[in-house]
């Protein structure tokens, strides 16, 4: 007596898998996409830390120059005084914030603009010696794609202390 299936499944859909084995291609395409992705080369490396120093200050800034659409992320900024700072500003293009949502800012500056094609926070004065630091973090929406670049700076009012040119790469 045969065995009866349902509509659509025969005898053929319930033996052919236990005799089939993996194909070593199959696994070596496997293996090699988890070892790009493990590496970082897709999104999710470590974040380089990025240091420029000049007479009047030094600039750290540590933020992923890979992301992934919908990726959350952090980036960290450092600015130490060599000498007084009445106004210290952070300065970041807005290029670089192109499609993307800042979730928090902490701490928060006493104020802040736009101006010349760049988000202006202001955080008020910084002895010399003093470090100034700024924690952003932020998710890369969807419609982003490709990468753009800039010069993140440290200001005293107007007048430029410090700039570090950065780079960031958004991949799907």
């Amino acid at each position: 007596m045969a065995k009866e299936y349902p509509d659509g499944i025969s005898e053929r859909h319930t033996t052919d898998g236990a005799n089939r084995h993996a194909s070593w291609w199959r696994l070596g395409t496997l293996a090699a996409i988890l070892c790009v992705a493990l590496l970082g080369f897709l999104g999710g490396a470590p974040a380089p830390t990025q240091r420029v120093a000049s007479a009047g200050a030094s600039l750290a800034v540590t933020t992923p120059d890979r992301l992934r659409n919908g990726m959350f992320f952090e980036t960290r900024i450092a600015a130490v005084a060599k000498r007084p700072i009445d106004d210290a500003v952070i300065a970041i293009p807005a290029a670089l914030w192109r499609d993307m949502t800042v979730n928090t800012m902490i701490p928060g500056p006493t104020e802040e603009a736009f101006v010349g094609g760049e988000f202006r926070f202001h955080f008020g004065p910084l002895g010399a010696g003093k470090q100034l630091g700024l924690k952003i973090d932020g998710q890369m929406n969807p419609a982003r794609f490709g990468s753009s670049s800039g010069r993140i700076r440290l200001l005293d009012g107007e007048i430029e202390v410090v700039a570090l040119p950065v780079t960031l790469q958004v991949i799907p």
